[in-house]
C-alpha cells in the first residue's frame, strides 16, 4: 500500500503543503530527505528521520 507524509506533520512551524509519496516507507524517507533540501536542511539527523517516520501513513 502507498505510503505518504505530509510535511506540516513533520514540521508544523514551516508552513509547507508538500505531501510526499511512495510505494513503501523507505521510498517516503528517501523523497522526505530531498524534500528536506528546500528547507536549507543538509543533514538529515537520525531525531528527523524518527519524526518523518512517526508522520508516515497509509494513502
Amino acid at each position: 500500500m502507498e505510503k505518504v507524509v505530509e510535511c506540516s506533520k513533520v514540521d508544523p512551524s514551516s508552513g509547507c503543503q508538500a505531501v510526499i509519496r511512495g510505494e513503501d516507507e523507505q521510498e517516503v524517507l528517501k523523497k522526505a530527505a530531498e524534500h528536506a533540501k528546500q528547507h536549507g536542511i543538509r543533514q538529515v539527523t537520525p531525531e528527523l528521520i524518527e519524526r518523518v517516520k512517526a508522520a508516515i501513513h497509509d494513502a
